[in-house]
């Protein structure tokens, strides 16, 4: 009759290397683990043991592949529970109901199906129903997937796995969420905040929630709108303070960083800020949103799809116009890559008014002063109308953050000459390029 199964007890060698022994249906082992630390040398005894529990340890060490029929949900799932300490619980709930659950659980039925060809098959049924940009981010935990499966023996060869190319569209969904953005100017965020309710109490509210001082932050600092609802004092803000704490948990780029605060933000933090706990919380604002959007005369066709993803899109171009500081735009958004801050510096109309009355030496009439954002007290009023009316304010030329002003370029580049008289500068390939468009496509 065969023994029992016998705990596992690691076994460290002369060369300090653990071995793990134990017995398993009869028959003793003592295998390396390969590690020198006892608790990773615990993690891999372990991983060993249920390896040979299933089959998966041939004679001599070797693991051997899993059977072609083993359930690619069964095989994901360990994926998954392994995992799991490395990513946030929102991404791993991603993983497991949307890419694992929805996707590729139902199109791979075993995980032997994995294969190269097997890839390819997936990749061009799902471009029949989503976008490229769709499907390049169920390919990445699925390429993850396919790694790991392969190293602990699930997938015999290990699958290539090619994101389309960029000329690849796919299939636009139907009647999705919303995928673009709108951009506001700074006039029409502030007839906005100026509509929106102080305070709003909701069924599921245990309190009234502040909304309006929540909008004028995500104006002034232009941050995201999950960063603000996860913003809590004092770890983040304390009232008085100057800057704002960003920490690495609550940024999506996990670039933790001290934010500096206009007057405005920081008369709106104090306004709301408890003395310990989240500033703002997580609430819907949409519907108020399109409310006040719409009460301040915004057209109708934006005023209806408003949200508050708007802000940040919105400031973002503000502040690309406003100057042609790149490293300090990029570390307001909190962008580490300076083409992710060239994408939100949208084409505007009278951006290019503005760029035609340069060339033409033309002076802008002066814009109207803006509405100021409607707050208890005299002197916060006059502080955010100051401000506000600032900020409205166009700069001409190129103005965007990716352009150097005129006056900088002509300090590093050599005057027109009649060779050259739209003064280009000479490029890789011996050719020539404006300015602007050389900053531009050599900025990252």
């Amino acid at each position: 009759m065969a023994r029992r199964s016998e705990g596992i007890k690691l076994e460290r060698r002369d060369s300090g290397m653990f071995y793990a022994r134990f017995t398993y249906a009869g028959r003793r082992y003592n295998v390396s683990t390969g590690e020198r630390d006892s608790g990773a040398a615990q993690t891999t005894a372990a991983r060993i043991f249920r390896d040979i529990a299933e089959g998966r340890w041939a004679p001599g060490g070797r693991r051997i592949a899993a059977s072609s029929n083993a359930p690619f949900d069964e095989i994901a799932a360990r994926w998954l529970a392994h995992i799991r300490p490395t990513i946030e619980e929102r991404t791993f709930r991603v993983y497991r109901d949307t890419y694992v659950g929805s996707h590729f659980a139902a199109f791979f039925k075993t995980i032997d199906q994995l294969t190269t060809v097997g890839a390819q098959d997936y990749i061009s049924a799902r471009l029949r129903k989503v976008t490229r940009q769709t499907l390049k981010h169920e390919l990445s935990p699925l390429r993850r997937l396919a790694k790991w499966a392969h190293a602990r023996g699930y997938l015999a060869q290990m699958p290539e796995i090619e994101t389309p190319g960029r000329r690849v569209l796919g299939t636009p969904v139907l009647n999705a969420r919303k995928k673009i953005s709108f951009i506001f100017t700074a006039d029409e965020i502030a007839s906005i905040v100026e509509h929106l309710p102080e305070t709003w109490s909701a069924p599921r509210a245990k309190t009234p929630y502040p909304v309006r001082a929540r909008f004028i932050v995500a104006w002034e600092t232009a941050l995201r709108p999950r960063t603000i609802s996860q913003l809590s004092a004092p770890t983040d803000y304390r009232p008085g303070a100057a800057t704002l704490q960003i920490r690495d948990e609550i940024d999506k780029n996990r670039f933790g960083r001290e934010l500096p605060l206009s007057a405005a933000a920081r008369v709106a933090l104090d306004s709301v800020c408890p003395t310990n706990g989240l500033i703002f919380g997580d609430h819907d604002c949409v519907m108020l949103l399109r409310r006040a959007a719409e009460a301040a005369g915004i057209d109708a066709y934006r005023a209806a799809r408003i949200s508050d993803y708007d802000f940040r899109h919105s400031a973002a171009t503000h502040l690309g116009r406003s100057s042609d500081n790149l490293s300090g735009v990029m570390y307001l958004l909190g962008h580490k890559q300076p083409a992710t801050t060239a994408r939100y510096v949208r084409p505007q109309k009278d951006a290019a008014l503005d760029v035609l009355l340069a060339a033409s030496k033309q002076v802008r009439p002066s814009d109207p002063p803006s509405a100021a954002y409607p707050e208890s007290g005299a002197a916060a009023r006059s502080s955010l109308a100051t401000k506000m009316t600032a900020s409205s304010k166009l700069s001409t030329g190129f103005g965007a953050i990716l352009v150097p002003k005129r006056e900088k370029a002509a300090s590093f580049h050599s005057p027109p000459s009649p060779e050259n008289p739209n003064n280009f500068v000479p490029v890789r390939g011996r050719g020539l390029e404006p300015r602007w468009l050389l900053t531009a496509s050599t900025s990252s």
